[in-house]
Formats: structure tokens, C-alpha cells, sequence
């Protein structure tokens, strides 16, 4: 169950900027993947870590890392199902009678992702893991906007990562566009690198031309594009209460 409330904006903070960015997107029937912005590479990951990803934390710790490389950064993690694959292996072994794998299970829990990078990066900052339905990525910003406003002389690496779900699932997905993973780098204070702007204000209704709580990777695609500067437009949508505006980057890397 989504519950849907109004939160008041903080004081002291009138926008996050983002510093850099990072984006994997999987391969399609017309692209192959692609990796944008400051991603990392798969080699980049620590090799004792490497080796136990599966897709799904490869591409998060390899944007993760991509953004954020010291560890001078609090981490937001936003997946809706985390390694549901995984997960459904672990389960379909237990009814199977056969023994659960250690790794496998450490590799399913939601936060794997965050704990891999902390581990990557020798930080002891700390994370928090979010998964909240379809606003899954808005409720991240707005955690990632709330830390920002209480600790504004800290970076905030956000993460998002979500892949199809199995074909045993596939029957409730409700916006399967293929899976992708992103990280930005948000900062409190517009610096040097610091181009693109993420706003916040109260939701009044007035506003027509925005998104109402679009899907987390819809709204993810929405954001790349802007990033990659494949649009100027800015980019509005509201979501439990709050009215947000990404503005576009015309100096993108892609």
C-alpha cells in the first residue's frame, strides 16, 4: 500500500545540483547497451567484489563508483525489487529441498548494492535503502533532498537500478522498458561542475504541464535524457506532495 503525504520543504536548502552522473542502459532491439557519462567500468570494481556481482549490482556499484570513487559521500540506494531473480533462485532451491548458498543470499538482501560500494570505496559513511512501489525513485530524491538540507556540507551519491522481472512475475509488472541503472552526484552548493539543478516546492495543483507520479524508470529516462542534453526542456512532475523541476544540460557527455 502507497500512502501518499505532504512533507514541508526544509529551510536552507532551495536546490540540489548535480556534479556528475552516471548511466547504464541494456541493450535493445534498436541500441545496443551503452554506458554514459562518468560510468565506471566493469574492471574498475575491486576483483575480489567483481566476481560475486550479478548484473543487477555490477551495473549499480559500477555507476555507484563512476560518480563517487572516494568515499566522501552518503549513498541513497532506490531499487523497487532489488535482485528479485536471485531472490526467486534462493526460494526455488529451499522448496527443492537443496541447501541455500551463503553468497547467494548476501548477494539478494535490497541494500547489496550500497554495501558493495562502501566496501569498494573503504567508506564507513553509511546508506539507506529505499523501495516504495512505483515513486520509488522520487521518494529516493526526496530522501537524498532531506540529507542534503540537514548535512549540506556532505556529497549524496543517488543510485537507481531496476531490471524486467522473471518471466514468472512478468504477469504484474506494470512498466517492464528494460532496465537501466543511474547515480548522481548531488551536492548542496552549485560549484564549478555543478550544472544542472533539482528543485523542490510544495505541490499546489497549479502547475498542468507535468508528470503526476510518473514510474520510477520512466521517470529515470526522463532524467538521462535531460543529462545526456538529448532535450531542453525542463522536466516537472509531482509525486506525494511535492512538485519537482529537473532542468536539461546542454554541456552533457554522452
Amino acid at each position: 500500500m502507497q500512502i501518499d503525504r505532504t512533507l514541508s520543504v526544509p529551510t536552507g536548502l532551495t536546490a540540489a545540483y548535480v556534479e556528475s552522473w552516471a548511466a547504464i542502459l541494456l541493450p535493445t532491439d534498436d541500441a545496443p547497451a551503452r554506458r554514459l557519462g562518468d560510468c565506471a567500468e566493469e574492471a574498475d570494481i575491486p576483483v575480489n567484489l567483481r566476481r560475486r556481482l550479478r548484473p543487477l549490482a555490477r551495473m549499480g556499484v559500477a555507476c555507484g563508483l563512476g560518480v563517487a570513487p572516494q568515499s566522501d559521500s552518503d549513498i541513497v540506494f532506490c531499487s523497487r525489487y532489488g535482485d528479485v531473480a536471485l531472490a526467486h533462485q534462493l526460494l526455488t532451491s529451499l522448496l527443492e529441498g537443496e541447501p541455500m548458498s551463503p553468497a547467494g543470499f548476501s548477494m539478494s538482501v535490497h541494500n547489496t548494492v550500497p554495501g558493495v560500494l562502501d566496501l569498494a570505496r573503504k567508506a564507513r559513511i553509511g546508506h539507506t535503502a529505499i523501495a516504495a512501489g512505483t515513486q520509488t525513485l522520487s521518494t529516493g530524491l526526496m530522501e537524498a533532498w532531506l540529507r542534503l538540507a540537514e548535512r549540506p556540507h556532505l556529497k549524496l551519491v543517488l543510485i537507481f537500478v531496476d531490471l524486467p522481472l522473471p518471466e514468472i512475475y512478468r504477469e504484474v509488472a506494470d512498466c517492464d522498458r528494460g532496465g537501466l541503472a543511474f547515480g548522481l552526484r548531488l551536492s548542496a552548493e552549485a560549484g564549478a561542475h555543478a550544472h544542472v539543478s533539482l528543485m523542490r516546492t510544495q505541490d499546489t495543483g497549479e502547475h498542468g504541464d507535468v508528470l503526476d507520479a510518473p514510474h520510477a524508470e520512466l521517470l529515470a529516462r526522463e532524467i538521462i535524457s535531460r543529462l545526456r542534453g538529448d532535450t531542453l526542456e525542463t522536466l516537472r512532475w509531482r509525486s506525494q506532495g511535492s512538485l519537482w523541476s529537473f532542468e536539461g544540460n546542454t554541456d552533457a557527455a554522452a
